[in-house]
């Protein structure tokens, strides 16, 4: 028998005969088969023309050598290289790297989906809840930050008020107090702008423990009782965080009336 290698979808005979006489011609197919596997062979005997028996070789006669395999051989070698069959082999080749290339879309889709599981969801949820903590607490500790920061310029925004509170005489001090005061402002304003730091409401507001510090108590004819009556020191927030509670005094109502003389 005889192999062929490398063939791709061609179908490829060789016939070899062998006219001795007394014998019968023998016929090879071979088929090949895809992307290169060994090729079954197959033999078909068919019976030769009767050859008489006077023609048949003496016994000393020399051996005849028989050079149609190597023909057949050669024959298969030039098709095997032929730009037909080459092209042909491009062909199947690219249509199994398409078919691989499908086929590994669909294990990765496939392994994404079994990846989705229950517990892969809950871990990215916990990891979204962590990113927003983490997030939040950022936040929260440049608020603390600001805060601690603005604390140290309360003493300053202190004296500017009692500054502003004194009854100056002369005309030269007045103008001076009112060069402070603009000064004052711009120093509030610019709290309020670039930290968010902004006054507590206080003066006439019922009185709330978080956000008030009762310094005295007194009555008042205009100021119900409870509410603030006067503001004796400024208090501020910065968002909805507390950096000073402010200093009040809390009324306490109408005072009693006078008793009438004896």
């Amino acid at each position: 028998s005889a192999q062929l290698e490398g063939a791709t979808r061609m179908r490829l005979v060789i016939i070899c005969a062998a006219a001795l006489a007394g014998c019968d011609a023998v016929a090879v197919g071979v088929r090949a088969t895809p992307l290169g596997c060994r090729s079954a062979m197959r033999l078909v005997r068919v019976r030769a023309c009767d050859t008489p028996a006077e023609e048949e070789l003496p016994a000393d006669a020399p051996p005849v050598v028989d050079d149609g395999d190597d023909v057949a051989a050669d024959g298969a070698d030039g098709l095997l290289s032929s730009p037909a069959f080459m092209k042909k082999k491009i062909e199947v080749l690219e249509d199994e790297i398409s078919k691989l290339q499908l086929e590994n879309a669909n294990l990765e889709a496939k392994l994404e989906e079994e990846t989705r599981t229950p517990q892969a969801l809950r871990l990215q949820a916990d990891f979204e809840n962590f990113r927003r903590r983490t997030v939040e607490q950022q936040a929260e500790q440049r608020v603390l930050s600001t805060i601690e920061n603005v604390k140290k310029l309360l003493p300053v925004l202190d004296n500017f008020d009692r500054a502003a509170a004194l009854k100056l005489g002369s005309e030269e001090a007045t103008k001076i107090q009112g060069s402070y005061t603009q000064l004052y402002k711009q120093l509030l304003d610019v709290l309020a702008k670039d930290f968010g730091c902004t006054e507590v409401e206080a003066a006439g507001q019922p009185f709330d423990f978080n956000l008030h510090m009762a310094i005295v108590s007194a009555p008042s004819a205009t100021v119900p009782e409870g509410h603030v009556a006067d503001v004796l020191q400024r208090g501020y927030m910065i968002g909805d965080k507390l950096v000073r509670p402010a200093g009040v005094r809390v009324s306490t109502g109408a005072p009693p009336s006078e008793a009438p003389a004896a």
